[in-house]
């Protein structure tokens, strides 16, 4: 586009066909799990929402919705492997409180109202790992600012990470937001996943980020 910036994201679609099986299961999952763009925000205002952020293969926000039925976890993914997954997955544990948006996480908070959330979940975003890429993680300034925005005061923002520099750079961008009180940077009922034993085998360690919005 002529005279605007081109924008720069931090995945690359790259998703095989649906076979018939996993087509026949979307058709009948999504009206029961799946919200439409012009749902976003009735979902949001109907209960507390924590809105997961490219939760992968859904396991951690499985886990987490299963012991925590006072909140409605939405799961915003690009991509529709993941997503399917996460539906079956909610059908099989019998989670009511799990609702799946396939769109990019910066739409779906553009799109929602102020101080709606009461919190978000970041959990293992793709770290981009070659400095020339850094420009393309998920993690930047207009994202927390974005975050903040939808955060309901007394809402937590919880971001993990097995690539230390990532935690260092969002640490310090969080920093800049003074309407943003760190917590103890723990788990706090964060399960682990297979992705994340996986980065230990390899030597990562794994770092969590919390951060409440203050009034």
């Amino acid at each position: 586009m002529s005279g605007a910036q081109r924008l720069i994201r931090s995945y690359v679609r790259r998703e095989r066909p649906f076979k018939e099986s996993q087509k026949a299961d979307w058709e009948r999952l999504w009206p029961r799990y799946g919200v439409p763009r012009a749902a976003w925000g009735s979902v949001v205002a109907a209960a507390p929402v924590i809105l997961d952020i490219g939760f992968g293969d859904g396991e951690a926000l499985m886990g987490i919705a299963a012991a925590d039925s006072a909140h409605t976890y939405m799961g915003v993914e690009m991509y529709r492997s993941g997503l399917l997954k996460v539906m079956r997955g909610a059908e099989h544990a019998h989670l009511p409180n799990v609702r799946v948006v396939e769109a990019d996480a910066n739409e779906v908070l553009a799109a929602l109202p102020a101080d709606s959330l009461a919190g978000a979940h970041v959990f293992f975003p793709d770290p981009w790992p070659k400095a020339r890429h850094h420009k393309r993680r998920l993690v930047t300034a207009a994202f927390i600012a974005a975050l903040v925005r939808v955060l309901r005061p007394g809402g937590i923002i919880h971001m993990a990470t097995d690539w230390e520099n990532y935690a260092a750079e969002a640490a310090q961008l969080f920093r800049t937001f003074a309407v943003l009180e760190p917590l103890a940077p723990e788990r706090n009922g964060r399960p682990e996943t297979r992705f994340e034993r996986r980065g230990w085998r390899l030597g990562h360690s794994s770092y969590d980020l919390r951060y409440r919005r203050l009034p």
